[in-house]
């Protein structure tokens, strides 16, 4: 044995530590980032089933009376269309609803998404958000 291999003894152990720390911290990432599109996702997902439940709430006695013009979805139905849909679908996040224009349901969402992978560094929750709109319009003869 001479001096030069003296020299690179253990240096492929520190090489491999190396690479290792690397590889679980790019799992680490991965998982968060799944973690975050995943609840993302299923909560745009709740938003929109929930705006399209809400919209269906239209007062059809007042629709039928005097057309879709004016306020045809009155905030409370829509409101508590909104907080059926929560109950039964999503009980994960917050869901909350509003009325624009008297025609259209805007429906917005919060939740906490606890991280897997970073959360032992301290890091805590991250608060995502989506909004989705339905419309009670009436269908003109031009389309």
């Amino acid at each position: 044995m001479n001096d030069q291999d003296a020299d690179d003894e253990g240096s492929i152990l520190v090489l491999t530590l190396g690479y290792a720390v690397v590889l679980i911290a790019l799992v680490f990432v991965v998982a968060d980032a799944s973690a975050l599109f995943l609840a993302r996702r299923g909560l745009a997902s709740a938003c929109d089933g929930a705006s399209l439940s809400a919209a269906q709430a239209v007062d059809t006695g007042q629709v039928y009376r005097q057309g879709v013009s004016g306020n045809a979805l009155p905030l409370g139905a829509v409101r508590s269309a909104v907080g059926r849909y929560q109950a039964s679908s999503y009980p994960e996040g917050v869901l909350a609803a509003s009325v624009r224009g008297g025609d259209t349901v805007v429906v917005t969402g919060h939740r906490r998404v606890a991280l897997p992978g970073i959360s032992w560094l301290g890091v805590g929750d991250v608060t995502i958000d989506a909004t989705a709109e339905a419309s009670a319009r009436e269908l003109t003869a031009g389309l």
